[in-house]
């Protein structure tokens, strides 16, 4: 098998990432301003490799209650997002921002389709009040092997629904709320879509990370993407045990 090459070459090149979040001004109102993205590069993470890969199995064979993932997952070939239901107005648009930065940043081929197509990642917009009546700490959330919030209140004590008991991912619904601030629904997106597609855990070591407890970043960085774009490297496939995927990364 070949190496994962994807951590040495961002490193050694630092183009893992060709933007960066900042935070716009906005007027004196009780909204958080939004974050937006410039056209300045950002530096490649000043970790060595070694670090970079300790992190990148962390977040990828343990879940944020201390279970361990037996496999390794993530989705095959092209990846598509459609929208279910009334949506905010800001949702589209930031939507469409996300995944052209997953295409150039991680090199993930994934692109949106229209609601009534199946599709890999499902967004469904919801009440706020649904969410907390189902995850009472959470703003937001990512269900595998759902496409509706009927479907996911239905099997939500179904096995093939939990995290650790996936082989692979097929169908995956992020669940956020449709009547907060614009700013909050962007949070959602990214930390969401990022955890469907790849990462399964939050380290509060990371703080160069939106996979962080502490909520430090609310839109993906480049250290996110460069663990996004080892995720989805050909060398790594469905079904790996965490002491195959440690041969193939860089020490």
């Amino acid at each position: 098998m070949k190496p994962v090459l994807t951590l040495v070459a961002c490193l050694a090149i630092g183009a893992c990432s060709t933007s960066e979040t900042s935070r716009r001004a906005s007027p004196d109102i009780a909204l958080p301003p939004m974050k937006t993205f410039s056209s300045v590069a950002v530096r490649a993470p000043a970790k060595s490799n070694a670090r970079i890969a300790r992190d990148f199995l962390d977040l990828a064979f343990t879940l944020e209650n201390g279970a361990k993932m037996p496999r390794f997952t993530r989705f095959e070939g092209p990846i598509t997002v459609r929208v279910t239901g009334p949506a905010p107005a800001s949702l589209s648009p930031d939507l469409d921002r996300l995944l052209a930065r997953l295409r150039r940043e991680a090199g993930i081929p994934i692109s949106r389709v229209a609601a009534d197509r199946d599709a890999s990642i499902t967004i469904a917009p919801v009440p706020r009040s649904q969410i907390q009546s189902a995850a009472p700490s959470a703003a937001c959330f990512v269900r595998p092997n759902v496409s509706s919030w009927d479907e996911y209140r239905a099997r939500r004590n179904d096995p093939e629904t939990y995290w650790n008991r996936l082989t692979d991912r097929s169908r995956m619904t992020v669940f956020l709320p449709r009547d907060v601030s614009p700013q909050e629904v962007l949070d959602c997106l990214h930390e969401e879509i990022a955890q469907a597609l790849g990462p399964v855990n939050d380290i509060y070591r990371l703080s160069d990370a939106i996979f962080n407890d502490d909520n430090f970043h609310t839109v993906l960085t480049g250290f996110d993407m460069l663990i996004l774009r080892a995720y989805y490297d050909p060398a790594l496939k469905n079904g790996m045990s965490e002491a195959q995927v440690t041969a193939l990364l860089p020490g």
